[in-house]
């Protein structure tokens, strides 16, 4: 009768654990909606295969100067979109050169976003450097720089909508993280409905439930947030609408 109690307990807490992926997976199914549709507005620019090239003597002199430049454009969690495009053009009219500093981590994501920068301005990449605030992004706008009529683009996303994508993009990798958490919690659990019930996988299996109910609690919090997101995106596309 202990050990039939023991394995009826497994299975309830693996069917809970199963149902709290389920929650998950199409929480995950939702934020890659989300992502698909605010992602099918942005149309980035390509590389300009005619840009203007500069020699290794200007690209040291020009870093050294870029490093030194106090004014600088700060890159955060929204990325590039269309105003910072705008701010970039507003700095070279009044100088050559012009530095954002981006908060992001990982150097390859930095160094995609400076791609991105480039090809959306129309300005020379001359260096990417790590600097006390996050990395050092430094452009040259060209000898031949002519400001364009529409400082602009309208292939970019704007502020709100570019918000709204970085929040999707992080809900999106923790509940990755969290199905993935998961599906090792349900492994687990089932290795362990065919091993012996001794007293240290009951403090397994009670190790797993204050898991499952510490989760609850953040679920439960997670779909306050949600509906909170959603009324305020609701709010702030009304807004655009009767702007």
């Amino acid at each position: 009768m202990i050990k039939e109690a023991a394995m009826a307990k497994h299975a309830r807490i693996v069917k809970r654990i199963e149902h709290k992926m389920d929650v998950a997976q199409a929480k995950k199914l939702r934020a890659e909606k989300l992502l698909s549709k605010i992602e099918a507005s942005m149309i980035p620019a390509g590389p300009d295969y005619d840009q203007e090239t500069i020699t290794d003597e200007e690209r040291v002199m020009f870093r050294r100067v870029g490093l030194r430049m106090k004014a600088y454009l700060p890159l955060g969690i929204r990325g590039v979109f269309d105003g910072v495009i705008e701010n970039m053009h507003l700095h070279w009219k009044h100088r050559e050169l012009v530095k954002l500093i981006s908060k992001q981590k990982t150097l390859a994501f930095v160094e995609d976003t400076a791609r991105l920068l480039e090809f959306e301005s129309g300005g020379i990449l001359v260096a990417i450097e790590r600097v006390p605030k996050g990395y050092a992004l430094i452009y040259y706008r060209g000898k031949n720089y002519r400001r364009p009529i529409s400082i602009r683009p309208r292939n970019l996303l704007t502020k709100a909508k570019a918000l709204k994508r970085s929040v999707a993009m992080q809900r999106h990798e923790a509940l990755s993280q969290h199905i993935s958490d998961l599906e090792g919690a349900i492994e687990q659990m089932k290795n362990q409905i065919d091993a012996s019930h001794d007293g240290k996988n009951d403090n397994m299996v009670r190790q797993n439930e204050e898991y499952i109910d510490s989760e609850d609690e953040d679920e439960d919090d997670e779909a306050e947030s949600d509906w909170e997101d959603e009324d305020e995106d609701d709010d702030s596309e009304d807004d655009e609408a009767e702007a």
